[in-house]
């Protein structure tokens, strides 16, 4: 069978794999390194069974090039720009690699952002680095006692919730639609009481049509005034000109971002000036650990796939059915 990859180089520890085990497998692999060049090939999928990668716009329009399609892959959890309607209206299925080691390793790079923004660590180490002496008064803050609130319940904030279990915080979210119980100890309550009563906001959402400049100037003005921000989810969620304002009113102790409206982040973006900030390039919470499984997820999606077997991290799984009956006749 065939299976389209599409990928720039720096995806290369993820995409080489695959593509190794595609081949060694028997199947045809076609590689487009240039994104432009592949969405400017209007037949680059008139024979292809499977699309792997990441990096391009995955529209209506470009589902339709592949009348073969079975299933879309990509090796990362994020799926914004795929038209998750326009694949299950055509029978295909969306996989992506939603594997614990991701989510686990986000989890603990939160709370680690949590605890850096609380403890001034940026302040304590640039004073370490110019041999200044300690400040004479503490101005870190301890966990204990605060008030969490998670913008976004899935995985991510489950594995926090799980971690922070003994921390003696007070844990909430704002999460329009949960697919799970909430775990005992979680308080379900609306956005603006969310930001009104957390000291640490955490943006844990995925970026959808809802999410999408959710957190706008006016309603990050409703954070208390010695709050924390933090963002490891997507950096639309959080427009980069409300942050750039509520941080030259100096409304929040400290802001934590490790996603942006563009990456990498401009050199003269007015964020790196800001005072108050952590930023980390989109690879806080990139680990060993996940680097060695996303391959493997993504081997084993396609290989179900291919099988006539629906991926084990399938998005849209209300096209199952009509999948089955399709493709389990190969």
């Amino acid at each position: 069978m065939q299976i389209v990859v599409v990928a720039p180089p720096i995806a290369e520890y993820a995409i080489n794999p695959v593509e190794d085990e595609m081949r060694r497998l028997g199947h045809e692999v076609i590689r487009y390194k240039d994104v432009a060049a592949f969405m400017a090939k209007t037949d680059a999928l008139a024979e292809a069974d499977i699309l792997f990668g990441n990096g391009y716009p995955c529209t209506a329009e470009l589902i339709g090039r592949g009348p073969k399609l079975r299933a879309i892959v990509t090796p990362w959890i994020g799926t914004e720009g795929f038209d998750m309607a326009a694949a299950t209206a055509r029978g295909i299925l969306v996989a992506n690699g939603q594997v614990p080691e991701n989510y686990l390793s986000m989890a603990e790079a939160t709370i680690m952002l949590i605890l850096a923004s609380l403890h001034n660590f940026p302040e304590k180490i640039a004073a370490m680095k110019a041999n200044q002496p300690a400040p004479v008064r503490a101005k870190a803050r301890m966990m204990r006692g605060k008030t969490i609130g998670m913008i976004g319940f899935g995985n991510m904030a489950r594995a926090i919730t799980s971690r922070l279990e003994n921390w003696g915080v007070t844990l909430q979210t704002y999460a329009p639609r949960i697919r799970k119980p909430l775990p005992d100890g979680v308080t379900r309550v609306e956005l603006d009481d969310l930001l009104k009563t957390s000291d640490i906001v955490c943006i844990l959402s995925t970026l959808n049509d809802e999410t999408r400049g959710m957190l706008s100037l006016e309603k990050l003005r409703l954070m208390k005034q010695d709050a924390i921000l933090i963002n490891t989810a997507r950096g639309y969620v959080a427009p980069e000109t409300a942050i750039e304002a509520i941080a030259k009113e100096g409304r929040l102790h400290k802001i934590a971002l490790d996603v942006f409206e563009t990456e990498p982040l401009p050199a003269d973006s007015p964020l790196r000036d800001l005072p108050n900030m952590i930023l980390t390039p989109h690879c806080v919470g990139h680990s060993r650990e996940g680097a060695e499984a996303v391959p493997k997820t993504a081997i084993a999606n396609i290989v179900s796939a291919l099988s006539g077997e629906p991926p084990l991290y399938t998005l849209n799984v209300d096209a199952i059915p009509a999948w089955r009956t399709q493709w389990t006749k190969s």
